[in-house]
């Protein structure tokens, strides 16, 4: 158990049921049509939730491709979840997001520490922050991960992402 500000308990609950992964596919486009619509649009979240967090996609991430997907519970409440896969020398950060509510709290800091497990034995943690999300990569940076690169992916349907390519060295 982790404590958060106002001794806030934090803990984490693994992902690895179909009713599970509905309940985060819910989650995941309430948080982010409420943090993404201004940067791309609620049909390119919409799309991007239909693809990339379906029940069969998460269920084979974490079943054929060993990554972790968790809810972070605060006060035992679903506050957010993460996803991530030690890769070896690196380790994917696929995942962390919360709900507004939550932030501000302690509660990410808890899940970068939950990632930082769940990468031992890895040099370095990498992830992709959409360029428009100035406030994520702030957050990101302060945490000491630096851009390394760029990337532009068609993800289908019309949709692109726009994104950095951030590291930490651990």
């Amino acid at each position: 158990m982790i404590y958060g500000k106002d001794n806030m308990k934090i803990d984490f609950e693994t992902i690895s049921t179909a009713e599970q992964c509905v309940f985060l596919k819910k989650m995941a486009t309430q948080i982010s049509r409420e943090h993404f619509e201004p940067i791309t649009g609620v049909a390119q979240v919409d799309y991007m939730m239909d693809k990339f967090l379906s029940v069969d996609v998460v269920l084979r991430e974490i079943e054929q491709d060993n990554y972790v997907f968790e809810f972070v519970l605060a006060d035992g409440e679903r506050a957010g979840y993460l996803a991530a896969v030690n890769e070896g020398k690196r380790t994917f950060l696929s995942k962390l997001y919360l709900y507004k509510k939550f932030r501000g709290k302690g509660v990410a800091s808890a899940m970068l520490a939950r990632v930082k497990e769940i990468a031992k034995g890895s040099d370095s943690i990498y992830l992709t922050v959409n360029k428009g999300n100035i406030d994520t990569v702030a957050i990101y940076k302060n945490w000491g991960f630096v851009i390394e690169d760029s990337a532009v992916t068609d993800i289908g349907g019309g949709f692109v992402m726009d994104d950095y390519i951030m590291r930490l060295d651990l």
